[in-house]
Formats: structure tokens, C-alpha cells, sequence
């Protein structure tokens, strides 16, 4: 009697062993290219930690800036990869390159978009009534780093190239590459070193443009002469602007690209309503944020990898193989998540402390940690839930839910803690943070229960 439940329970086995492996092959290496970027920055907040708090403060507040904007408007791309994803589970190679050279298209005008957003940027900080002090570092880094800009977004249509074939570790290596040459470009044009001048915060935007655009041009020469890409005809023809695939690209995207830009928002307005509390709270929020942004690379390399998986089984026709990647995906972000709090919590402290050396400011940044340690779970499971739902191309029912937790509970509730007297006396940092744990935990559940309602869809209804 008990032999039918022991096969069943291999069967389970083997069937979540495969899936695991083909997971984590993809999310380990996109673990590692988020990592990379993340530490670029990383790399920055401590180099100039260093040289000058006010300097550490431009740059970071110039980070809730950019990040959105590239996220945001540059988001639009990231549904390329779900797109080719698709494409390569249904076998349509040959239409792969096509579509990656349409995404180049429309990565034009979300170029001028950019710059031109980035160039006036810090207005927005002078209208939150940062110190003006403050305001000229960030001025200053985002006036070369704007230039960087246009090799970021190009590079994403063939990050989606890459990733949706399963084919991610190029785009790994490269971004390794673009952090060694920040850590030795932020040392040497920062400070002054090796007989080049000490520009402070524009020496790191400098160093933004060498990395960015090393990377690209590598990334273009390789695609172009390794052998495995040439079935996606990537650079058989020259095309001209497809309306409908652009419209297409559009249509899943701008939800993307919106969503981004609300997620990052809430965490980007965070910190620009903190400017008003000094440059020791904007360092230890800044800080918070970078080491948080360090563990959600995990998430989001899990989000990405259940896009592609996700989108490979439904361009196969596989329904029930895209549930078991979604679900399996909720399953691993959990894991992680549970994980990655043990590790906040016991390592606040001494990683606040690699970052500055200021002793206010490390106390807050710990207090400020401990959320981000609750929070994970939640974010993991939110990012999980995204990225499978990215493989269905379902992006404007999570959008809405992005805008009605992020918009409509976690900032407004922050707001609300951290400078009125509405319900408390203001709390500063740690009430602004009550309302982005508040934001996450109802994402999560809003987008656990939309996996379950598209999966159950595309199996019964489709």
C-alpha cells in the first residue's frame, strides 16, 4: 500500500531536483550580474565615505535619483526578456534577433528621455529642501553620469537576448569587468591618484562612463562573433521600426518600466524626504538602502530567472510545468529570504560599519537594518511572484498592485510617521520605514494571490 506513495514522493523529487537545476543555472549567474551593479555603487558609498560625508551624501541621494529613472523608463525593455523567452521555448530562434533589434529601437527615445530627466534632476532635491551643499555633489556626479546612461539601456535588449536563451553568464562576466573598472576608476579620479586631479564626486561619474561603455562595446563584439547567437539573426539585416512589435514590446513594458519606477520611488522618496534631517540621516538611510539593495539582488536574480523559465514552458505549451517554475520560484525566495534576515541581523552592525565611520551614523543605519532584515520575506516572495507573472507577460495587474501597496500604503504611512504629528510625535528614518515594511507585506500577499489566480488560468481557461 505504501509503494504507489514512495514513487510519487521520487517522482516529486526528481521532478523539483530538475527544476532546481535548470532555476539556478539561470539565477546564478543573474544573482552575480545584479551583484556586480549593486556593488558599483557599493563601491562609490565607500570610497567616498572616506573622502567626504557630504560627498557620500551627493552621491547617494543622486542614486535615488538615477536608479528610478534608468529603472523606470529603462523598464519598458526589461519585457524583451519574457518576450525571447517565449520565442526560445516555441523553438522561433530565428525571430529572436529581430525582435532584440526592435528593442534597440525604442531604447533610442528612452535615451533622450533619460539625459534629459537626469539633467534637471536636482531640482527635485532643492523642492525637499536639501542642504544646497549637498545638492552640488549630487549635481556634480549626475553631470558625467548622465553620459553613461545611453550604454546602460543599450545594453539591456541584449541582456534580454542572453538571459531569455539561457544564456546569462556573458552578461555576468561583463558587469564583473564594469565593477573592477569603477573600483579603480572611483580610487583614481575621486582622490586625485596615479598624477590624475582629485574631482570628488564628478571623478566617480567618470568612472561610471569608462565602465559602462567598456562593457557594452565587449558585449556587441562578442554577440557578434560567438557562434551560439547566430541562430537568433541578430546581425543578419538592418531593420527599420516595426510598429507592432514596438507596440508590442510597449504594451507589457510601460507596466514594467511603471512599476519600477513605483518600487524604487517609494524607496528613492524616502530618502529625498529624509534630506531635510541632514547629512548623517541621509548617510545612514543611504546606507540601510545599499546593504538592502545588496540582499534584494537575490530576489530580483530569482524574479528574473522564473521570468525565462516561466516564459520558456509557456512558449512550449507546458502549463503545468509554467506552475510548477512559478510556484517553485515562491518557494525559493522564501528560502533565501529567511536566510538573508539571519545574516542582517547578525552582521548589522560591522556592515554599517565598512560604510562610514561615524558613529550617529552607524547606530541608525543598524536600526534601520533591522526592518530591512524583517522585510525580506516579503520582498522575496513580492520580487518571485513578479518575475513569474513577467513569464506570462501579465505586468499590469502587479503594476496596480505595486501602485496601491507601494503609492497608497508604504509611502503615505511613512510620510505620515516620519515628519507630521498626526499620529505620533515625527519619528524620523525609522517611521519612514514603518511605512515601506507596511507596503511590502501587502504586495506580497496581493502578489501571491494574482500567481495563483494566472496559473490556474492558463491551465483550466487556455
Amino acid at each position: 500500500m505504501e509503494q504507489p506513495i514512495a514513487k510519487e514522493n521520487i517522482s516529486s523529487y526528481r521532478r523539483a531536483t530538475k527544476e532546481g537545476s535548470l532555476f539556478f543555472k539561470l539565477a546564478g549567474p543573474m544573482f552575480l550580474t545584479q551583484l556586480a551593479l549593486q556593488l558599483i555603487q557599493v563601491n562609490s558609498v565607500i570610497q567616498t565615505g572616506n573622502y567626504s560625508t557630504d560627498v557620500q551624501a551627493g552621491i547617494m541621494l543622486a542614486g535615488n535619483l538615477w536608479f528610478p529613472v534608468m529603472i523606470g523608463i529603462g523598464g519598458v525593455l526589461f519585457f524583451i526578456t519574457p518576450m525571447v523567452a517565449q520565442l526560445f521555448g516555441a523553438k522561433k530562434i530565428e525571430e529572436i534577433g529581430p525582435l532584440v533589434r526592435q528593442g534597440i529601437w525604442l531604447t533610442l527615445p528612452i535615451i533622450f528621455i533619460g539625459m534629459l530627466v537626469l539633467s534637471q534632476a536636482h531640482l527635485i532635491l532643492t523642492l525637499a529642501k536639501v542642504d544646497p551643499e549637498i545638492i552640488k555633489y549630487s549635481k556634480e556626479y549626475l553631470s558625467l553620469f548622465v553620459f553613461a546612461l545611453p550604454a546602460i539601456l543599450l545594453s539591456q535588449p541584449l541582456r534580454s537576448l542572453c538571459e531569455g536563451i539561457t544564456r546569462p553568464l556573458p552578461i555576468t562576466f561583463l558587469n564583473v569587468l564594469t565593477l573592477v573598472i569603477a573600483i579603480i576608476g572611483n580610487y583614481t579620479f575621486i582622490y586625485g591618484n596615479f598624477g590624475f586631479p582629485e574631482m570628488g564626486a564628478k571623478g566617480a561619474g567618470l568612472s561610471a562612463i569608462i565602465g559602462t561603455w567598456t562593457s557594452f562595446t565587449l558585449l556587441i563584439l562578442y554577440l557578434k562573433f560567438n557562434k551560439e547567437f547566430e541562430p537568433t539573426k541578430l546581425f543578419s539585416n538592418f531593420d527599420l521600426p516595426n510598429l507592432n512589435t514596438l507596440k508590442e514590446i510597449l504594451k507589457g513594458g510601460i507596466p514594467v518600466g511603471f512599476g519600477n519606477f513605483i518600487e524604487l520611488s517609494m524607496f528613492s522618496g524616502a530618502g529625498i524626504i529624509l534630506g531635510r534631517f541632514g547629512s548623517e540621516v541621509i548617510a545612514a538611510n543611504g546606507i540601510a538602502l545599499t546593504i538592502g539593495g545588496l540582499f534584494f539582488m537575490v530576489p530580483m536574480s530569482i524574479a528574473n530567472a522564473a521570468a525565462v523559465r516561466v516564459g520558456n514552458n509557456v512558449g512550449a505549451n507546458n502549463m503545468s510545468g509554467a506552475k510548477y517554475s512559478s510556484y517553485f520560484s515562491l518557494r525559493a525566495a522564501t528560502f533565501c529570504a529567511l536566510f538573508m534576515s539571519l545574516i542582517i541581523i547578525l552582521n548589522a552592525e560591522s556592515m554599517a560599519s565598512l560604510l562610514n565611520n561615524n558613529p550617529k551614523v552607524i547606530s541608525l543605519a543598524v536600526t534601520l537594518l533591522s526592518f530591512a532584515a524583517f522585510f525580506q520575506v516579503a520582498d522575496g516572495l513580492a520580487m518571485g511572484a513578479i518575475g513569474a507573472l513577467r513569464g506570462y507577460k501579465d505586468t499590469l495587474g502587479p503594476m496596480k498592485i505595486l501602485a496601491v501597496s507601494y503609492w497608497g500604503i508604504g509611502l503615505p504611512v511613512g510620510v505620515v510617521l516620519s515628519i507630521t504629528s498626526i499620529i505620533t510625535e515625527p519619528m524620523g528614518a525609522v517611521g519612514m520605514w514603518v511605512g515601506i515594511c507596511s507596503g511590502l507585506c501587502v504586495a506580497a500577499i496581493l502578489m501571491v494571490r494574482r500567481v495563483r489566480n494566472i496559473t490556474n488560468h492558463f491551465i483550466y481557461d487556455k
